[in-house]
């Protein structure tokens, strides 16, 4: 008989314990390749951990790939990430409910290139998965494409599918649609350069770049005939966005170029 108050007294404890926990999200991606070193910040929150093959990634989480490294995920929607060395990528919000066919995907790429292969295609006309940067609004249709940064832009290259650009600036309604082989450029503050071809120059700097990571000092040439460009809307050339995540960019640290 005394013995049951502590007992009553112990499970309470770890009641509370695990009532005052956070709770996790649910993984909606896992890494399936990891070269170097690698960082993986939970909920954009330092301390970083290195982050391994098969590791889950939740909804805020961050993936920081240092010098001369690279990471691979793949998602719950079977879409595939790659992003070269130096990069910074935040998986701002993941939702996907296939037996729905409903999903709300928003990546926000901070630093250097990324590489995806979106293969499932929703729904067409009005994006369900974008990646977002400084400068730009990426709607996704089903597509493969890379997406490049420089300090005053991004640039996007699409290799296969259908996209629309935007500038981060909502006050600037006009997009530019992107068919298969075909690029553009987004400068800050500005509305999207035309759709132009996409070269195999282009498409041997990108296999280079994803092995060696962005220079600073780099400006990819812009070059290649008018695409289509897509009439101004009222509400917007893309669906509205999350709102930002302020504590999902990190600073750099002493250990970003090691």
């Amino acid at each position: 008989m005394s013995r049951n108050p502590l007992i009553a007294l112990v499970m309470m404890l770890v009641l509370l314990v695990l009532m005052s926990a956070p709770a996790r999200a649910a993984a909606v991606g896992r890494f399936t390749m990891v070269a170097g070193q690698v960082d993986l910040l939970r909920q954009g929150k330092l301390p970083a951990a290195p982050a391994q093959v098969n590791d889950p990634v939740e909804p805020g989480d961050v993936i920081r790939t240092k010098s001369r490294s690279k990471a691979q995920l793949i998602f719950v929607d079977d879409t595939t990430l790659t992003l070269a060395p130096e990069s910074r990528m935040a998986v701002a919000d993941y939702v996907y409910a296939p037996e729905s066919r409903e999903r709300r995907a928003v990546l926000r790429l901070f630093k250097g290139l990324a590489h995806a292969v979106v293969s499932r295609v929703l729904k067409i006309q009005e994006p369900d998965f974008t990646v977002e940067t400084m400068t730009a609004v990426i709607g996704v249709r089903g597509t493969d494409f890379y997406t490049l940064l420089t300090p005053n832009a991004a640039y996007v290259y699409l290799l296969q599918g259908l996209l629309s650009t935007a500038s981060a600036n909502r006050a600037l309604p006009q997009a530019v649609l992107l068919k298969s082989r075909q690029k553009n450029r987004i400068l800050l503050d500005q509305a999207p350069g035309p759709a132009l071809a996409l070269t195999r120059a282009d498409e041997d700097m990108l296999k280079r770049l994803m092995e060696t990571g962005v220079p600073a000092d780099l400006e990819p040439p812009m070059e290649g005939p008018p695409g289509l460009v897509l009439p101004p809307s009222p509400e917007g050339p893309m669906p509205p966005t999350i709102p930002p995540l302020q504590h999902i960019r990190p600073k750099e640290s002493p250990g970003d170029k090691r």
